[in-house]
């Protein structure tokens, strides 16, 4: 039983030990124009529904930056973040929409 704790507090210690990754981390990338670690940061985040993420890789295939150009792309990732409120998004995906 003893060993079983051991084993659990260094595998509790460990996965606290690890930075989660936020938005603010692949919007520092971003701005840093390192495309590549920004895309891989904001992906995982906008599979789990992180509006900010959703919107900040929506301008990046709006933009091209990073990403191939698709509007349709950004205009699916903008929608995404909208349901959730973000205003940033309702506003984007306006404008593709017309």
């Amino acid at each position: 039983m003893s060993r079983f704790i051991g084993v659990l507090s260094v595998t509790l210690f460990c996965s606290t030990a690890v930075h989660a990754q936020d938005c603010k981390d692949g919007l520092a990338a971003y701005v840093a124009g390192n495309y590549s670690k920004a895309i891989a940061i904001f992906q995982p985040l906008v599979s789990q529904g992180d509006d900010c993420a959703q919107y900040q890789l929506g301008e990046m295939y709006k933009l091209g930056q990073g990403v191939p150009l698709d509007k349709n792309k950004a205009l699916e990732l903008f929608k995404q973040a909208a349901a959730k409120g973000n205003d940033k998004a309702k506003l984007q995906a306006a404008f593709l929409e017309n």
